[in-house]
């Protein structure tokens, strides 16, 4: 965690929207390609008379236009390329290179995609242990998303799955254990609102569409993000944030019932209303694994976790982060969420309902304090890297560059559970994975 955290500078910048569409083109194509990549490239341009435009991707497995990996089964690992061609419109284009020897490649395949954005590029074992498949998500101008399954046969470049979506999330959710199923959210498109899944799964040997499952209608505007995880049992399920309105999120949870064959809403024990348990308010508030235990945590803001003092109150929220699938009641991970630089920092669970939060003297961050404000345990700020208090005397350790800022912290008065360590080991900006 420590590793992720301190890594995180590019990413960051992009989160917080400090730079255009174009500055994130240069920061991508700054460090030089590799050799495999290189030699790729040029035998792509080779290939079509011209040089390519590599196209990057927003999300996914692969965020280069490079992808390599064993697509047809034959144990020999393909490349695939993302492009644009000034001659050909302004739409991407997917080709699969096959080696030749070291350093050599040729193209067999090219495909035209649906749109000039690719907003996720991925590849699974959708149909056998041994082949992958690629995955596409496209976006267009007026907003519409669409997912194409790709599949190379070591001749030809097929598309088996296209489709309208605005969410999807891969995993073994039927337990099949050498390949993996796609879940899709659709589109809302009735006036009742509600969200559709649709499971899709490898069903004797062809990858195909196996159930839809309709939730939420009535209750819910949209689909805002799928998160896969392991519960108890090891089994595999899936957590769905939604819209609940336009300015409001709460969870769902979906596992697959191995006695019926299909998916199914899951409500834990003792959790009478999940949608209610899970409504939140800010909505960078997504389901993930915050702590790294391969368990989706659902975040619920709470009003007991301690007092915050204006204008703290403004930005800062108590949170627990709910494990309800791996532990009878559920699992908390309890700490602060600042939406206005969007991390979250764990607390020690003995500071729940006793801990104050208040502004620091320099307006750049808050104090944690003792519920009576008498004992300032630490300090967090967000400020310039450049930037420390040299007549204080105070030492404030790099915690994670947010944008063109770090997050620093400093321990005042020591507490138990509370060191630099921790903080620096559960922090976490929160939009990244």
């Amino acid at each position: 965690m420590r590793t992720r955290i301190m890594a995180l500078a590019l990413s960051a910048l992009l989160l917080t929207g400090c730079s255009t569409s174009n500055d994130v083109e240069t920061l991508l194509r700054a460090p030089q390609l590799s050799g495999e990549s290189a030699a790729v490239q040029k035998a792509l341009n080779s290939y079509l008379g011209s040089s390519a435009t590599l196209k990057y991707p927003a999300n996914g497995d692969f965020l280069s236009p490079f992808a390599f990996g064993d697509w047809d089964g034959d144990g020999v690992n393909e490349a695939a390329v993302l492009y644009t061609v000034d001659t050909t419109g302004s739409n991407v284009f997917l080709a699969v290179l096959e080696s030749t020897g070291e350093d050599s490649w040729h193209v067999s395949q090219t495909v035209e995609g649906l749109s000039s954005e690719v907003e996720t590029f991925s590849a699974a074992h959708l149909r056998d242990a041994q082949s992958q498949q690629i995955l596409a998500g496209y976006g267009s101008a007026q907003g519409d998303r669409y997912l194409v399954v790709y599949e190379y046969d070591g001749t030809t470049l097929s598309t088996i799955i296209s489709n309208r979506y605005s969410e999807m999330v891969l995993g073994d959710f039927t337990g099949k254990g050498d390949t993996q199923d796609l879940v899709l959210a659709l589109p809302t498109d009735t006036e009742y609102g509600g969200v559709t899944l649709q499971l899709l799964t490898n069903v004797e040997g062809e990858f195909r569409s196996y159930q839809t499952l309709n939730l939420g209608e009535g209750s819910y505007s949209g689909c805002a993000a799928l998160s896969a995880g392991r519960g108890r049992d090891d089994a595999m399920y899936l957590v769905m944030d939604v819209w609940v309105g336009t300015n409001s999120l709460a969870s769902d949870i979906i596992l697959y019932d191995g006695n019926t064959g299909f998916l199914q809403p899951y409500r834990p024990p003792g959790i009478s209303d999940l949608q209610r348990s899970t409504l939140r308010y800010h909505t960078g508030l997504l389901s993930r694994d915050i702590d790294g235990n391969e368990t989706i945590d659902i975040p619920v803001e709470v009003d007991d976790g301690g007092e915050l003092l204006a204008p703290m109150d403004k930005s800062l929220v108590f949170l627990l982060w709910e494990d309800y699938t791996d532990e009878p009641g559920g699992y908390s991970n309890f700490g602060i969420y600042d939406s206005k630089n969007n991390f979250y920092m764990p607390l020690p669970e003995s500071m729940h309902g006793n801990v104050l939060i208040r502004t620091n003297p320099s307006g750049t961050g808050w104090l944690i304090c003792s519920i009576d404000d008498a004992t300032v345990y630490c300090e967090m700020r967000v400020v310039d890297p450049a930037e420390q208090d040299e007549s204080s005397g105070a030492a404030y350790e790099r915690i994670a560059n947010i944008g063109n800022q770090q997050l620093q912290a400093r321990i005042v008065t020591p507490y138990y559970g509370l060191s630099i360590d921790t903080i620096t080991g559960g922090t976490v900006l929160l939009g990244l994975e």
